[in-house]
């Protein structure tokens, strides 16, 4: 008996040593999951055999970084200055804690990539997620349009998050002239999906978009038919403190999203082509979408008389809210407000010299239906020189679109309303100057001198729109009605925190426009 159970014991531990082992060899022989890694790519010493892991061992192509699959925590580093042509197609995801970072190294100069007008996309981002591309400049140019873009963020029916590009210098892209579809398409960054897709974290700050064919910056799906009213598939979309000009068409058109937030940019010279080639255009604009809201960015010198507004709550667009912008020497206007827009709320924002050449400041036209956009305008300053006889504040505007507590300024004689079937939008409690009383329906209106500082001496800049302040003796200061007196559906809890300026509001002395006194 003592010895089976020896035996016994002699087998089992050799059986425990060969099992020990053969663990130890599988342990060994797993490949050690790698971590996250800076690559460094240089187009001039680089080689592509390199692990690229320093500069020293830095790849040379884009090639070699196309083919690479990258992980949460990698960094992909262009030699600061160094050339590229081609296209940037990388493939892998970061994640929440660990993105993949696209910067520059060895220098503070932008790397530059180069389409050459040869590809469509010159960086292109499909089907991957937890990415931030920082600091390149990027071209596309040549002398036939075609379907081209700088960066394209394309998911093909699944979910995409968190895509950052942040200074990003992009410009020279030859798209499409067209007004359709294939050319509203082109030009700067695009965001594009199909009917599956959502997008959520979608951020482009810090850019300057410049000399694109058509437009600077745009999302879009291939169909949009379930992107409805409450089930907008963008989410926490942001476009902030960049630097926009000279497009051929729109600057910046937001679709399908929820609550995008569009605010601190600049935005100039959009709109500038031939309008036989792009027809239509906005600088800053969204349609079917969700509670847009557009602040503090400042628009000018949009061409056009084909819209060439500096602002657009487009077809299907559901309570945008339009803030706090500095709107001046817009040739086709100050707002647009189309046929199936509903709810757009328009409050502290300083017009001036807006719709020189589409011969009005506020538009609500007529599509392809019978119905007139609803918008709520309240505490504007709108300023107009003399030489502008012809523009008027709002054009074919119905009883559903209503104005309150702003300040329509003329230095010479203007009109008021040009009406639509005999009507025209609701004027109460506004200050006019420079127009006739007998013309305008407001019986709490105060016609005279508002008193601005000094109105018709500005500058590019908010740091430049002092003169549009109030003085002390202004008999609009303390004139401004509250929320409980403006008819509509004023569905933001409050009329603004802040005025224009800044200045908290004190809804016990509240005037009118866009200054408030402290």
């Amino acid at each position: 008996m003592k010895n089976k159970t020896l035996m016994l014991l002699l087998i089992f531990g050799q059986l425990g040593t060969v099992m020990a082992i053969s663990c130890k060899e599988t342990e060994t022989s797993k490949p050690l999951a790698r971590s996250g890694s800076n690559f460094y790519i240089d187009s001039k010493n680089g080689d592509d055999t390199n692990n690229g892991k320093t500069p020293e061992k830095a790849w040379k192509t884009l090639d070699k970084v196309n083919n690479f699959e990258f992980i949460a925590g990698d960094s992909i580093l262009f030699k600061s200055g160094d050339v590229w042509n081609g296209q940037l197609k990388p493939k892998g995801s970061g994640s929440q804690l660990s993105p993949i970072v696209v910067s520059v190294y060895g220098g503070s100069k932008k790397a530059l990539l180069d389409g050459q007008g040869a590809v469509d996309e010159v960086v292109k981002l499909e089907d991957i997620d937890y990415w931030e591309v920082n600091n390149l400049e990027i071209t596309n140019n040549t002398t036939a349009v075609g379907s081209r873009l700088g960066v394209l963020i394309k998911d093909n029916g699944g979910n995409r998050k968190h895509i950052h590009l942040k200074n990003l210098y992009i410009h020279d892209i030859m798209g499409d002239y067209s007004f359709e579809m294939k050319g509203k398409n082109t030009g700067g960054i695009g965001i594009v999906g199909t009917a599956a897709s959502k997008f959520d974290d979608i951020l482009i700050e810090d850019c300057e978009i410049a000399n694109v064919v058509r437009l600077a910056i745009f999302s879009n799906l291939t169909d949009g038919s379930k992107a409805v009213k409450g089930n907008r598939p963008i989410t926490n979309f942001v476009i902030r403190r960049n630097k926009i000009h000279h497009c051929a068409g729109d600057g910046v058109i937001v679709r399908y999203a929820y609550r995008a937030l569009i605010e601190h940019n600049q935005v100039w010279e959009t709109h500038n082509a031939s309008e036989d080639l792009v027809r239509y255009g906005v600088a800053l604009w969204c349609r079917s979408t969700d509670e847009a809201t557009f602040q503090y960015n400042e628009v000018y010198n949009t061409r056009g008389g084909k819209d060439g507004q500096a602002f657009d709550a487009d077809e299907d667009a559901y309570r945008t809210v339009i803030q706090y912008n500095y709107s001046h020497d817009n040739e086709g206007g100050f707002v647009l407000i189309t046929s199936t827009s509903e709810d757009a709320i328009v409050r502290h924002n300083i017009s001036v010299n807006d719709g020189i050449k589409g011969l009005h400041v506020f538009d609500f036209p007529v599509w392809a239906n019978h119905t007139r956009g609803t918008a709520i305008v309240h505490n504007n300053t709108i300023v107009l020189r003399k030489d502008y006889e012809s523009v008027v504040i709002s054009d074919e505007a119905l009883a559903t679109s209503k104005f309150y507590n702003n300040i329509f300024y003329h230095a010479g004689q203007g009109e008021l309303s040009v009406k639509s079937g005999g009507q025209s939008a609701v004027f109460k409690n506004n200050a006019y100057y420079g127009y006739d009383k007998f013309y305008v329906k407001d019986e709490k209106g105060i016609y005279e001198d508002p008193q601005f500082v000094n109105p018709l001496s500005y500058q590019i800049g908010f740091a430049h729109t002092e003169g549009f302040k109030l003085k002390a003796s202004s008999g609009v200061i303390n004139k401004g009605i509250p929320k409980t007196e403006m008819e509509g559906n004023y569905w933001l809890s409050d009329l603004g925190a802040k005025d224009f300026y800044g200045t908290d509001i004190n809804y016990s002395k509240f005037s009118m426009g866009a200054f408030q006194v402290k």
